[in-house]
């Protein structure tokens, strides 16, 4: 059975693995916890592990899909604003999710265009510190 501590603990679990970068374990944490879930049940995980990812105000992040969406079984490379819901993913390449994040930030916020940031760069981690001051 699923509850709602077991969630969170499980996320919690994985969030915290792969800040240690030790995929092996964040992998065994998620496959435990999503053993059995139903579509709907995933999808809510999904996206309260995607939630572990701080996206500030003003940027769109890309980089590994694992980083971007805190799963540890992403393959790709993604991006996702902080201005607004719009996300990419399934990119074979940085240098593509970082074309169509910038694509996205010009079409999308032409008046006040996001800035890119790669979630291994500096800018990403600075934009992260401003946020939680």
């Amino acid at each position: 059975m699923h509850t709602a501590a077991a969630t969170t603990q499980a996320v919690d679990d994985i969030a915290a693995a792969l800040d240690d970068r030790d995929l092996p374990r964040a992998r065994q944490h998620f496959d435990a916890a999503t053993h059995g879930l139903t579509e709907e049940t995933m999808t809510g995980f999904l996206k309260q592990l995607a939630d572990t990812v701080t996206l500030p105000k003003g940027t769109v992040l890309y980089g590994f899909g694992i980083d971007v969406w805190a799963n540890p079984h992403r393959y790709d490379q993604a991006w996702r604003c902080g201005d607004c819901p719009w996300t990419g993913s399934n990119y074979a390449t940085a240098g593509g999710a970082r074309a169509a994040a910038e694509q996205h930030a010009a079409e999308y916020h032409p008046n006040r265009p996001p800035v890119v940031v790669d979630y291994c760069g500096d800018a990403y981690w600075k934009a992260v510190e401003a946020a939680e001051a």
